[in-house]
């Protein structure tokens, strides 16, 4: 049986037109001042960063899933081009990293998945474990203070969090954006073309059917990390012999 996102997609659709109305934050007049290039015909932000992220993100992703991170990106800056305030708020690198690494929590077979934590956590982690990694000898790259960091996190961890994330910093909610509109199609002032030229660099292949296993496969081995989440449904229609009772807030509160 072939597994479906549309329960998702229907409430994504019905949320992602939703503006952001977290506080702005100013960010220092040089932090975005870096060299680009262009993939899919977009101009997009091009740092030792940026490119080591891509090349590991690669490494470590199935096709399916690297495509999805790259579409997530190139849709974020579309989204930003298409809008001055957030070319004024939004943290170019910090979008881009976020954005390639937010799905880090889905390669199942990484050496940084937990037992024990959600996905998402797992892909924050990873991502600023990653950053820091890279950074540790480098004083070019000493921008990256614990703020940036931060924001990286909650960047990564937020990702599929649209109820949360769109009220969040602009790059949060950037790279929310960017998700929603590989998820639900052409948004947030982006052009037919525009939409194409990302599709045709970076073709959707088996996403959909690839992440409904994967979120399946999830709630097969970390069962425990999906109760009370939205991946929790996968769980209940899919995996034999799974219940998220008792552990859900609505038991503790009830005592169910």
């Amino acid at each position: 049986m072939e597994l479906k996102l549309t329960w998702i997609i229907q409430l994504l659709v019905a949320f992602h037109a939703y503006p952001a109305l977290g506080f702005q934050h100013e960010l220092p007049r040089s932090i975005n001042q870096k060299p680009t290039r262009i993939i899919g015909n977009v101009t997009v932000i091009d740092t030792p960063l940026v490119r080591a992220a891509q090349a590991y993100a690669r490494q470590v992703s199935e096709n399916f899933l690297f495509n999805h991170i790259m579409r997530t990106w190139l849709f974020g800056v579309l989204v930003i081009n298409h809008n001055t305030t957030l070319q004024q708020t939004v943290d170019l690198e910090v979008h881009a990293i976020g954005s390639i690494l937010h799905d880090l929590g889905l390669v199942l077979n990484g050496s940084w998945i937990s037992s024990d934590r959600r996905f998402e956590v797992d892909s924050a982690f990873a991502a600023t474990g990653f950053v820091e990694g890279q950074i540790a000898n480098d004083d070019a790259d000493s921008a990256w203070d614990a703020n940036r960091l931060q924001l990286l996190w909650d960047t990564v961890v937020l990702s599929s969090e649209y109820r949360i994330s769109l009220y969040k910093q602009a790059t949060v909610a950037t790279v929310m954006k960017g998700v929603l509109i590989d998820l639900t199609g052409q948004a947030y002032g982006l052009t037919t073309p525009e939409y194409d030229n990302v599709i045709a660099a970076f073709p959707k292949l088996n996403f959909l059917p690839g992440v409904n296993q994967t979120l399946v496969q999830l709630c097969k081995t970390k069962a425990n990390t999906t109760y009370d989440s939205w991946q929790q449904a996968f769980g209940d229609a899919f995996v034999p012999h799974y219940s998220a009772v008792g552990y859900r807030i609505f038991d503790i509160i009830t005592g169910i």
